[in-house]
């Protein structure tokens, strides 16, 4: 099947099309690319033309060619399905990530990592524990001054 132009994708859209050509043009989607961005592109001039209903003027095209000239672009490269720049640079992203993951895990960055985080946990627990028994003992030689105080307290009388 050759690939479908966007005005008829406007006429699937909008339901004026046979059942039997519906499901052709379904059946092409999953394989071609270049008809699935047509297809979206006739999807969102659908959804704003049904945003803009109750204006006859579209002004947003115009304008927007107009500031394509004046930055010395030209209107196509504007054009481009920004999905398919997205896509790359999420890809590139994910790529260049993935890359300093395996450098990270080969040299060893996160097993030290690990090993620093367990040493620093295990010191705060026998700081924590030194801490408890530190005060502990602390209380029982308070009571034993004091015991110890009363008993020759009573001794004295």
């Amino acid at each position: 099947m050759n690939h479908v132009p966007e005005a008829e994708w406007v006429a699937y859209l909008a339901d004026k099309i046979p059942e039997a050509l519906k499901i052709e043009y379904e059946n092409h989607l999953y394989s071609c690319d270049k008809c699935l961005s047509a297809y979206m592109e006739a999807m969102e001039k659908e959804e704003i033309s049904q945003d803009n209903e109750g204006f006859d003027i579209d002004i947003a095209g115009p304008v927007m060619d107009s500031i394509g000239r004046l930055k010395g672009g030209s209107v196509e490269e504007e054009k481009q399905p920004r999905n398919e720049k997205s896509l790359r640079t999420i890809t590139r992203h994910y790529l260049i990530a993935a890359g300093f993951t395996i450098l990270l895990m080969a040299g060893g960055v996160f097993q030290s990592l690990t090993e620093y985080v367990d040493s620093v946990e295990s010191s705060s627990e026998k700081e924590a524990q030194s801490l408890t028994d530190g005060l502990i003992d602390k209380t029982f030689n308070w009571m034993e001054t004091i015991e110890k105080k009363n008993k020759e307290g009573f001794r004295n009388e």
